[in-house]
């Protein structure tokens, strides 16, 4: 059976502004769009004749009203957040307050390496890292300021350093203050991710690591070898968690929303 003739399920993943959207088939994508965070006829536009059966959303923010009723129009939605019932063992501390995104991430990774440790990486606004263990219990992991929000940081908290964005591999040794500025950006978050993966990695052989975000394939290129850049990694875990809601229900999207809504992404 061609995979776009069983039902599908639309995954929306809602940033600060902008929306990442996709069509799941069974456990593969159909299609990925993005469209500006609340756009309903952008998703209308994006979903064509296509006409999912359940609807998943994740976001780093509470999710707008308005835009929710628009698509409970479409489909049931499950909105998605950190305390969201899940096929991995839960310990973080204070789930109401995790952000659905790491949540998601870790769930495909453990989903794409079962039965290994992983530490899902998301290189976006903020750097997340998220571990699960060989046993698929979600340990936590840590947060740090992701390039963007560096760079802006020297910019707008001195008097005279400029704003810059780094090229791709900038020279480790600046012979300017933009050089400088691109060099200490790009090598200290990649000095960064090393040194996380080694921390993790030293209690857990065969640890599988996985990059997601806007600057996944970026530094990806910049580490060693063995190191996955996965870009759609949690739209992947946002469909897992929907799924795995499904399968609490009977099969079927039971009730419109699945927690209590959103916490803060962290």
């Amino acid at each position: 059976m061609d995979r776009t003739s069983r039902p599908l399920d639309l995954v929306l993943d809602v940033g600060n502004s902008r929306t990442k959207l996709a069509l799941f088939s069974g456990d593969g994508m159909v299609r990925y769009g993005i469209v500006p965070n609340g756009d309903g006829a952008g998703v209308h536009a994006f979903l064509k004749d296509d006409r999912p059966v359940a609807i998943a959303l994740g976001s780093v923010a509470a999710p707008d009203a308005a835009h929710l009723q628009e698509l409970g129009t479409i489909a049931p939605v499950v909105v998605l957040n950190g305390s969201s019932p899940a096929p991995i063992k839960n310990t973080y501390g204070t789930p109401w307050t995790l952000g659905a995104d790491r949540l998601a991430n870790v769930v495909a990774a453990v989903q794409r390496f079962p039965g290994r440790a992983v530490l899902a990486i998301d290189l976006g606004t903020c750097i997340t890292y998220d571990v699960c263990e060989v046993d698929s219990t979600y340990a936590g992991g840590a947060i740090s300021p992701g390039l963007v929000i560096r760079a802006r940081a020297m910019h707008e908290y001195s008097a005279r350093l400029p704003l810059v964005v780094p090229r791709p591999m900038p020279e480790p040794l600046g012979t300017s203050t933009g050089s400088s500025l691109e060099a200490g950006l790009h090598h200290g978050i990649t000095g960064e991710l090393k040194g996380f993966i080694q921390r993790y990695g030293t209690d857990r052989p065969d640890l599988a690591v996985l990059l997601t975000g806007g600057d996944a394939v970026r530094f990806s290129r910049a580490l060693e070898s063995g190191i996955f850049a996965l870009p759609f990694l949690t739209l992947e875990g946002y469909h897992a968690l929907l799924v795995h809601h499904r399968s609490l229900h009977g099969g079927s999207v039971a009730v419109p929303v699945a927690g209590s809504g959103p916490g803060p992404a962290g």
